[in-house]
């Protein structure tokens, strides 16, 4: 009987580490139209990291946000963006910072966007919205500006 609770505090105190230790930027695409800013979606998204182009984070989706993960080994991430064909490359540079979360969980790394770069097969710009990227769940911090042709508003 002890081995079982002692099992099931141990998976309640591994859930809690894996929802607080990963801090993902949330995008959200854009695009401009009558000089008003619209949601958008783009059809049959992919996304993967540059230096892991067979780990797709998105894949085939309709997707109107995405959350990505930052490396928190380098002060840099850069994620392909597949739509029709064309790649566009994403690159995030930032700094890191290491936080203490709590004994069973250890450190999180807090982000803090210092500047973010798109090429524009399909994007227009880029916006930092949010610059810090930490366990707030539910910010939106990059919006991503495409080109009027490429999205399905209103979707």
């Amino acid at each position: 009987m002890i081995i079982v609770v002692a099992g099931w505090w141990s998976s309640c105190r591994e859930e809690e580490c894996d929802q607080t230790m990963e801090n993902r930027a949330r995008l959200s695409f854009y695009t401009v139209k009558d000089g008003s800013q619209v949601d958008s979606t783009i059809p049959n998204l992919v996304i993967y990291p540059e230096t892991r182009p067979d780990s797709l984070l998105y894949d085939s989706l309709d997707r109107s946000n995405v959350d990505l993960p930052l490396n928190p080994t380098h002060h840099i991430s850069r994620f392909i963006f597949m739509i029709d064909s064309l790649a566009d490359t994403l690159e995030i540079a930032y700094a890191r910072e290491q936080v203490f979360v709590s004994h069973p969980c250890g450190f999180a790394t807090n982000f803090q966007i210092n500047k973010a770069n798109i090429s524009h097969q399909h994007f227009d710009s880029v916006k930092i919205l949010n610059n810090r990227v930490d366990l707030n769940e539910d910010e939106e911090h990059i919006n991503l500006y495409l080109s009027p042709p490429d999205t399905a508003a209103g979707r």
